[in-house]
């Protein structure tokens, strides 16, 4: 088969005067094997690898930062790890989502900043 994957993304800012957007909808991607893997897990403030199951050869992951509270700063660091080296890429503040797709055989991990906080993923096999 083909065109199993589909991505839409929408980025919109508006503040004061200015105004920009982006918009990609209905990208179709191939995706070489079923399967995914995902839930929900306690980021704490020590880094902590993000388990891909069953999925050997990850393809496009969606993040969401679940914490729901009105105040503080607190927030998820993103990244790829290396040995012992979380390696920041992004930051997902309170109910901030992300949608990447992964490099073949890349360990992801994430740190919160500030207080522990929930984290939703799911990882689809390349």
């Amino acid at each position: 088969m083909a065109n199993e994957v589909s991505v839409s993304l929408t980025l919109r800012v508006r503040n004061g005067n200015d105004e920009e957007s982006y918009a990609a909808s209905g990208l179709l991607f191939d995706q070489a094997a079923q399967g995914h893997a995902g839930g929900i897990v306690q980021i704490s403030t020590n880094t902590e690898t993000i388990s891909f199951g069953d999925v050997t050869t990850a393809g496009y992951a969606a993040f969401r930062n679940l914490s729901t509270a009105t105040a503080g700063t607190a927030y998820i660091a993103l990244g790829s790890y290396d040995g012992t080296n979380l390696h920041e890429l992004a930051a997902l503040g309170r109910g901030q989502p992300a949608v990447l797709p992964l490099v073949p055989d890349v360990t992801v991990a994430a740190k919160s900043y500030g207080e522990a906080l929930p984290l939703r993923y799911i990882v689809f096999s390349e």
